[in-house]
């Protein structure tokens, strides 16, 4: 089998890699998805490591997915086994394989961001603290997991955040520990944990895997630098594939410096530069290669053109008065490309933040241009989608945050009342909230409700297995939907809606959720074990349904665009303060990084716009051309000042003919 067929020699030189560390800096467009799936497919028909024994980190399961899928259309049965996936569901592999050691009962659950916050409000309410309703959850939380990830910045000022912080950190590790549930920070600090405790158990997942590669390196943090190092260290075997350049994610934790140290930290090491982009023009990869230069800290590579023709069509930048001008001019080169024979999902929209987005929205929605909005809200944050995972959890997981979610959900008649005597009883008795709820009677809840607890535990002990008690010609996800409908949910997400057709969007969600659990089951067991998979799944974000991509203009942020590609894009805002970004761009090279990735995002053409003034704080104020447009050499690019291509020839022409039959009707109109 030839895994080289095709690949140029840098790329040939990093599949044919072995054993000891290895460095592929694999510039944006330079195949090294292609590169990853060769190396891993040579290394098992090879016979260097069964599939078995090698492990791929990847930062989406989309990634993990499209890996496993090549490697297995060439290798067949030999390539399955292979472990590929995100550094979450690495640790909640890990955990669930070694639960004993690692203090947690062999069905804890997965909590979420909304889960944890809810967590911390509470714990804030405990606190005898006159301003506590003053506190920020989301940021506590924040503060929290920078404290328990060693991430937490060494400030010489200790505010009352601070303060707060300090007391909740061993409450809410205390908290999550009682629930018997492990939150996304959990799942990388309890396996590290593990590994530090067991050294057994450490020896044991070394030997599993013998090969370790990880992709998108430039995004890891330093929970998991920590955790890679750990896995590597009897062998040292590690591939990882990134590009410095485009190392966007610093606000999130991510770490430039794991990939600019990766030589000196893990020697000897072999690197090797994939600067062939097959992606753009040469013209594109120009504008990109001298605004990346400006970077001091980087592993210098320059992006080389491999595509065959050159399109002979500098990058452009249109400047607009006003950011209302900007959004009809995105409106108006749409069209204009639309009109050349592009159709709209091969455009792309990117800005800074989200706020432009909004702008820019409205302004197709009026022009009817149908568009697609990347990285908003994710049908995984919708209420009803919580709701209902909130009963799965309960049936296979139970813990008092997914129970106190849906305890009167849709509404059974148990009020705060029996909640609050439920909670005292539980303190009182030094149980869990769960099993207080068996103890209806003996907390002092009134009959009514208590009969309503007793049929809510009921219903929740069989879900599971009604939903897979479904007719012949139906399927689980449609019994599942059809089990809440049943007891009353569609009525409840009706009766909470502001109008019909929100209601029925709502209802809608619930409905996804069972097409989403079908094609989840289908290619499975129908059993309980693997309803609980799925829950998993749905836990880390597994982007299970990929939408159809349609035919939609793509509006995205320049964060969401990482990893996409597009045959015409267009950069709008290029100002300063939006890009770099003023309160949000506190890392120069970062903000400059992000810029790179977006104009090599475009294959064939690059729009860029800015404004003169833009709208701040209610007021119009002037704004000045963002500080990496002025470092770009101006014949890298063409400038409309006036915020227009001339007019030449035949169009020319046809909008003087157009404008004097325009002329002529209103005349002809005016002599009746």
């Amino acid at each position: 089998m030839d895994w080289f067929k095709g690949l140029n020699p840098e790329q040939q030189k990093a599949v044919k890699h072995n054993f000891g560390p290895l460095l592929i800096l694999a510039g944006a467009g330079s195949g090294k998805t292609t590169v990853l799936v060769s190396r891993t497919g040579r290394l098992i028909s090879e016979r260097v490591a069964q599939a078995q024994e090698i492990c791929v980190l990847t930062f989406t399961n989309k990634a993990a997915r499209e890996l496993k899928h090549r490697v297995g259309a060439k290798l067949g049965s030999s390539g399955s086994g292979m472990w590929a996936g995100t550094f979450h569901s690495f640790g909640l592999q890990i955990l669930r394989r070694f639960h004993k050691h690692a203090g947690l009962s062999p069905y804890f659950g997965i909590v979420d961001q909304s889960d944890c916050n809810a967590i911390v409000k509470d714990l804030i309410k405990d606190i005898k603290n006159s301003g506590k309703d003053k506190f920020d959850a989301d940021k506590i939380l924040n503060m929290i997991n920078d404290r328990r990830t060693g991430m937490a910045p060494q400030t010489e000022a200790f505010d009352e955040y601070h303060e707060m912080v300090e007391v909740l950190t061993p409450k809410f590790t205390k908290r999550l520990e009682h629930l018997g549930v492990v939150d996304f920070e959990g799942l990388l600090i309890k396996p590290i944990t593990l590994f530090k405790e067991n050294p057994e158990i450490l020896e044991k997942v070394q030997g599993m895997f013998t090969q370790v590669m990880v992709d998108e390196f430039q995004d890891t943090n330093r929970l998991q630098m920590d955790l890679i190092a750990q896995i590597v260290k009897s062998h040292n075997n590690i591939a990882v594939v990134g590009d410095d350049d485009q190392s966007i994610y610093g606000w999130r934790g991510a770490e430039v410096k794991n990939i600019l140290n990766f030589p000196q930290e893990f020697t000897p090491c072999e690197v090797i530069k994939l600067e062939r982009n097959y992606r753009s023009s040469a013209e594109i990869l120009a504008v990109a290669n001298a605004a990346i230069s400006k970077n001091k800290n980087r592993h210098g590579k320059i992006l080389r053109p491999q595509v065959a023709e050159d399109t002979g069509q500098l990058p452009e930048l249109f400047i607009l008065d006003r950011e209302e001008d900007e959004c009809e001019f995105v409106v108006t080169e749409i069209l204009n490309f639309q009109r050349q024979g592009y159709s709209y999902k091969d455009m792309a929209v990117l800005y800074r933040s989200n706020t432009q987005g909004g702008l820019i929205e409205s302004s197709l929605r009026r022009a009817n241009v149908p568009y697609h909005i990347s990285g908003g809200t994710s049908i995984f944050d919708r209420r009803e989608i919580k709701d209902l995972m909130a009963y799965l959890k309960q049936a296979l997981a139970p813990n008092e945050v997914s129970l106190r979610r849906i305890i009167n959900v849709p509404s059974r008649g148990i009020g705060d009342t029996s909640i609050e005597k439920l909670s005292e009883f539980a303190l009182k008795k030094r149980i869990n909230f769960v099993d207080a709820c068996r103890f209806w009677q003996e907390a002092g809840v009134q009959d009514k409700a208590g009969a309503a607890i007793d049929d809510l535990m009921m219903f929740i002990e069989n879900l599971p297995k009604n939903i897979l008690d479904f007719q012949v010609g139906s399927s689980p996800g449609a019994k599942m939907v059809q089990i809440f409908q049943d007891i009353g949910y569609r009525e409840y997400v009706y009766g909470t809606a502001a109008d019909p057709t929100s209601a029925e969007k709502k209802w809608m969600v619930v409905e996804i959720l069972g097409r989403i659990l079908d094609s989840f089951l289908g290619r499975r067991s129908y059993d309980v074990e693997n309803i609980k998979s799925f829950v998993d799944c749905m836990l880390l974000r597994d982007d299970l349904s990929e939408e159809e991509l349609e035919n939609k203009v793509q509006l995205m942020t320049l964060h969401a665009s990482k990893g996409l590609e597009f045959p015409v894009v267009i950069l709008a805002g290029l100002e300063e303060d939006l890009l770099p970004h003023k309160n949000l761009g506190s890392d120069i090279d970062e903000e400059r990084r992000l810029f790179y990735v977006g104009v090599t995002r475009a294959k064939k053409r690059l729009v860029m716009s800015r404004c003169q003034q833009r709208k701040k704080n209610g007021a119009v104020r002037p704004v000045a051309p963002s500080r990496f447009l002025l470092e770009l050499p101006k014949e890298l690019y063409t400038e409309f000042p006036l915020g227009a291509r001339p007019v030449v020839g035949q169009e020319r022409e046809d909008l003087v003919a157009s404008f004097l039959s325009k002329l002529d009707s209103k005349l002809g109109t005016g002599k009746k």
